[in-house]
């Protein structure tokens, strides 16, 4: 497909799995995904300023607004990175054990492409909670639930497609299913809940 990075991102809302397959034969090196992984990370950060706004305004009118938004740019565009290319290697490592035929660079490929034709869903998301922060009432938790919810299933099925097809797999669906049993058995381990 010919056009920039913007319409590379809209155009793989049309089929993610091919969307990654242009991703990979584009053959961007180390420094491409370092960027992919930046841009990813500074969404990321831009999704969390309207709650932040939205919360520190009514809640806590005296905080500096200025040092809150500093610290989350410090932890996002610093730490998230981190915890992303642990997550690629962490993917990429169960993947290899279900017979994924790619290499590390591709799990890292998919991930940081999922992340990056993630941000136009964490902007309308960060959005939409903003505005739910700001209606409040008895259904603001069930609408910042619903919310969460769909961001959950967008982030999982996005990555799964990337990931199904930068591994090899043929459903995509298998590996989205791989991956709510991996984030399960993760978050059951990290905070001591039975998964039964």
């Amino acid at each position: 497909m010919d056009g920039g990075f913007v319409a590379h991102i809209v155009s793989a809302y049309g089929d993610f799995r091919a969307s990654m397959r242009q991703a990979m034969a584009r053959n961007t090196g180390e420094e491409n995904l370092l960027a992919l992984v930046a841009f990813g990370s500074f969404v990321v950060f831009l999704s969390f300023l309207p709650t932040l706004f939205a919360t520190d305004l009514r809640d806590n009118p005296e905080q500096s607004l200025a040092g809150g938004v500093i610290m989350w740019f410090f932890v996002v565009m610093f730490f998230l990175p981190l915890v992303l290319y642990g997550i690629a290697a962490l993917s990429h490592f169960i993947s290899k054990r279900f017979g994924a035929e790619g290499p590390y660079f591709k799990a890292r490929q998919a991930l940081f492409w999922a992340l990056a034709v993630l941000s136009p869903v964490l902007i309308v998301k960060a959005l939409l909670a903003s505005v739910v922060h700001q209606i409040g009432g008895a259904a603001a938790p069930v609408l910042a639930g619903m919310l969460n919810l769909w961001l959950l299933v967008m982030i999982i099925w996005i990555w799964a497609s990337m990931l199904a097809e930068a591994e090899g797999f043929d459903s995509t669906f298998r590996v989205a299913l791989g991956i709510i049993v991996a984030l399960s058995t993760i978050y059951a381990l990290l905070f001591g809940i039975s998964l039964l």
